[in-house]
């Protein structure tokens, strides 16, 4: 049997981190969690995520911009979808996030959980949620 699909979810504010790794686990996905961006590269080059979550501003070393930097730079990783998802005024964010990136999207905090699953959908496809119910 294969494993599912899985997500790294990269904030340091452990109750968003909780809630968005609850939701994706009912969704059938694995997921794993990091508080920083050097952890986050850790992670991401010996799990080879499906997706990332990452929120931009971070303690320790880096932002989720300079983890986004980095995978790109690295061949296994440079295809992952990303989501930014961040707490920033929306023009800041706007102006660092590599909007150009057609594996990438930025989403404002606080999300709504079904806000966050249409932009997994609209950036995997079926791949990692398989089908979206019909309305």
């Amino acid at each position: 049997m294969a494993l599912a699909p899985l997500v790294l979810v990269v904030d340091d504010e452990v109750p968003i981190a909780n809630m968005i790794c609850e939701t994706l686990e009912r969704q059938g996905l694995r997921v794993s969690h990091c508080q920083d961006a050097a952890q986050a590269l850790i992670q991401a080059e010996a799990l080879k995520p499906s997706l990332v979550i990452t929120d931009i501003m971070m303690p320790v070393w880096g932002s989720g911009i300079d983890a986004y930097n980095r995978m790109r730079s690295h061949r296994h990783l440079k295809d992952v979808p990303i989501i930014f998802l961040t707490g920033m005024r929306s023009e800041l964010a706007r102006n660092i996030v590599p909007i150009g990136d057609p594996r990438s999207r930025l989403l404002f905090k606080p999300v709504s959980l079904a806000n966050l699953l249409r932009t997994i959908r609209d950036l995997t496809g079926d791949r990692l949620l398989g089908p979206a119910a019909k309305a």
